[in-house]
């Protein structure tokens, strides 16, 4: 009693410990792309308006947006950057339990279970990246089907194990396409080899067929480029390899009678009529939602891939593999295949765990499409058929069926789907793991002892080594991110000098605009700021995954605003067309011949319509004066009014660690105010001005100091407004001598 309940205290320390580093990572990371920011606003405007894939824009499926309006219905909570990183950390932290669960209840030992709890969530943290995305939803849905599925199989319950996939794959399918059909397919491969009434080697061998060629016909629009073949190939030899793997387990609860399908497809069916009638309810046509479900993303691989980067040896370990399981099915008894099959599980799981040593640079997720998915037949294997051991036994075939198809998902991007589609690698490998040492070490002798008490030190120092690495990147970030302190998004960290340029930038949108498009979409700024965008048709890649008539719509309403803004990020810009994708289309088009650039900061610039001009609010400039003195400076800062009386402006560098360089106040520095219109035309004279400064409007602040200090470059400075008593008025960034980052090339056509 006394060691379980320290078993479960360490858990829970462990577990707490997980979830202040998620929380910690999850609120010290945005990345400039925005996808976050793209799914947040669907949301929101499915909420208000209704009409998905008519008139709101999504890749994604319809469940999605129901079962996320749903729960806004019922909590009332807005989608803010915010609100979508705790509903992240719920579906992390669930997806993580979901396969602890099922370590602990296929009775793995304790050290194994707490590493799973661990290395899932480590394989997971992709999820800080990309907050609200699907993707978190898609690995929950994915990691109950593996638990509940196996609970069903375990006891036999193979009307409700059909009826849960069933739900589960058709929820899957209409979220996102692809995954739904992948575990549609780990379903109907069980089912099919457990159906009793049919030869068992004929339906190995249709399947393993079937599995070969899967790949390449889902793959067949880009099979062509070298990473695409090599992706099909294995892929193809995987599913052969699990067909043959999985066959001894999906026999122990043999499917007699059509009950099971019926269930299966009816389940399945019922949940599709469901969500298709509610989306049409909210004013979806029957053509949106075939276009937006089924269509639009066949179209998908022909607009954007990102290739795998395929690891030395990926073919001929996937072919080795599915050859060795060949043998092993024309001769399961055989002692020295077994013995084989457990050196490889072993070798495998130690040089997996390699990637989690800080000197190697690997991903995880890499490595475990590259290797853990073709050897997941291997994994699968029984090595021992006893009874006793049928329920692990279950439990590996299921998780390998899953992995298997699941790790398609990665094609054709193979970014974050890397994660989301192989982290069940990660339960598969420590329930193989735990066969191979039970075969390998079965003798109960002393030297068997003392090697598996030296395997649960190992296990245990990688579980607190990967746990202590969390908590000290979380706690690096924590400490050295500073607050956006935006609308929504008052408690995300990023570096000091891109969360002052991106309040710098989402202050100039609210003041200067009404209408606000950015390339790449990045549509945080809009919920930030407040400004609409064009139209309901939004999404990240606009200039590729809008049609032209839609296109036209943005150029419309853009052109009808003399205030509409267009804001570029130039650094995920550089970053596409580096891999070849060139942004062009009738929006870039237009863009290029009605806006110019009024100022750029932090790899961001902002456009305004020809023949306007602003001034932008919250910027400065730093510059020698023409007087005598050589260590005479001027700094100029355009500054709108203020709740409270400047006393001080501190001025800082914020590149890397943020320092103090000088300080400016009536001790040491000459101001003078000059009234400002929106445009950046003066209002009004300069007039002198005492300490500490009161501003009731728009103004240039001209402060005038001598300093002899060694100063950084202009670009990395920040200045900091301070009043009598140290409250903080704002900030203000110092732009670069020359204006800022260069504009984006034009559209090249072909």
């Amino acid at each position: 009693m006394i060691k379980r309940t320290a078993i479960l205290l360490l858990f829970g320390v462990v577990g707490g410990l997980l979830a202040w580093a998620g929380i910690n990572l999850l609120f010290s990371t945005f990345m400039l792309y925005d996808d976050e920011g793209y799914v947040l606003l669907t949301l929101r405007d499915f909420s208000r308006h209704g009409a998905l894939y008519d008139q709101i824009f999504t890749q994604y499926g319809p469940a999605f947006y129901l079962i996320y309006g749903a729960l806004q219905h019922l909590l009332h909570f807005a989608w803010t950057n915010t609100t979508g990183r705790w509903i992240t950390l719920v579906n992390w932290s669930g997806t993580t339990v979901f396969c602890t669960l099922l370590m602990w209840r296929a009775r793995a030992a304790w050290p194994f279970v707490l590493f799973v709890l661990v290395d899932v969530f480590a394989y997971l943290w992709i999820m800080i990246q990309e907050p609200m995305h699907p993707g978190s939803t898609i690995t929950l849905l994915v990691a109950g089907a593996a638990w509940l599925g196996w609970e069903m199989l375990r006891a036999g319950r193979m009307n409700l194990f059909a009826g849960l996939l069933g739900v589960i794959g058709a929820l899957l399918a209409l979220i996102k396409i692809n995954v739904g059909v992948f575990l549609i397919l780990s379903a109907g491969f069980w089912l099919l080899l457990g159906t009793s009434g049919l030869r068992l080697p004929r339906k190995q061998l249709g399947l393993a067929c079937l599995g070969l060629i899967l790949p390449a016909l889902l793959m067949r629009a880009l099979l062509g480029e070298p990473w695409v073949l090599t992706f099909a190939i294995i892929a193809g030899l995987a599913a052969v390899s699990v067909v043959l793997g999985v066959t001894p387990a999906t026999q122990v609860r043999p499917i007699n009678g059509p009950a099971n399908w019926c269930w299966f497809v009816g389940a399945g069916l019922g949940v599709t009529a469901i969500v298709a009638g509610l989306v049409l309810a909210r004013g979806t046509s029957l053509g949106g939602l075939w276009e937006g479900v089924i269509i639009a993303p066949l179209k998908h691989p022909g607009i954007y891939a990102f290739p795998v980067r395929w690891r030395p040896a990926v073919v001929w370990v996937a072919l080795g593999a599915a050859l060795l399981l060949l043998t092993a099915t024309l001769r399961p008894d055989n002692r020295r295949l077994a013995l084989a099959i457990a050196w490889i599980r072993v070798v495998t799981t130690l040089l997996f765990q390699i990637v989690l040593l800080p000197w190697f640079s690997s991903s995880q997720a890499a490595i475990g499409l590259c290797y853990g998915v073709p050897l997941a037949g291997l994994f699968a294997w029984p090595l021992r058929s006893s009874p006793q051991n049928a329920p692990a036994n279950q439990a590996r075939a299921w998780l390998a069926i899953l992995l298997v198809f699941q790790g398609l998902h990665a094609y054709p991007v193979a970014g974050s789907q890397l994660n989301w589609g192989t982290f069940l690698w990660v339960p598969l490998m420590v329930l193989g793991l735990e066969e191979a040492l039970d075969v390998l070490l079965e003798k109960q002798t002393d030297t068997a002892r003392r090697l598996r008490l030296v395997v649960f030190t190992v296990v245990c120092s990688l579980t607190f080594f990967i746990t202590q690495t969390l908590v000290q990147v979380a706690r690096h970030n924590h400490l050295n991110n500073e607050p956006l302190e935006l609308p929504g998004a008052e408690h995300i960290g990023m570096p000091a000098n891109y969360s002052s340029a991106i309040r710098v930038i989402t202050e100039n949108a609210r003041v200067h605009g009404d209408v606000l498009l950015s390339l790449p979409g990045a549509y945080s700024l809009n919920l930030w700021s407040g400004v609409d965008t064009p139209t309901l048709a939004n999404v990240t890649h606009w200039f590729s995954l809008l049609t032209p008539e839609r296109q036209q719509a943005v150029i419309a309403r853009l052109d009808s605003s003399p205030r509409s803004l267009f804001i570029v990020q130039h650094n995920i810009l550089a970053s596409l067309m580096e891999t070849g994708f060139h942004p062009k289309g009738p929006i870039m088009d237009y863009v290029y011949a009605s806006y110019h650039r009024a100022f750029g900061i932090e790899g961001y610039s902002f456009w305004v319509r020809n023949g306007r001009s602003i001034a932008p609010l919250s910027t400065g400039t730093l510059q020698r004066t023409e007087e005598t003195k050589p260590d005479a400076y001027r700094l100029s800062l355009t500054l709108a009014a203020r709740h409270g009386d400047i006393a001080r402006i501190e001025v800082r560098s914020i590149i890397g660690q943020p320092w103090l360089v000088l300080t400016l106040d009536a001790s040491n520095t000459r101001t003078e105010l000059t009234p400002l219109h929106l445009d950046g035309s003066t209002a009004g004279p300069a007039r002198p001005a005492d300490w500490p400064l009161n501003l009731k409007e728009l103004d240039r602040v001209d402060l005038f100091f001598t300093s002899s200090k060694p100063k950084p470059p202009p670009e990395s400075l920040e200045a900091i407004l301070l009043d009598g008593e140290g409250r903080h008025l704002g900030t203000a960034r110092v732009l670069a001598s020359n204006g800022g980052e260069r504009p984006p090339a034009p559209p090249r056509h072909p």
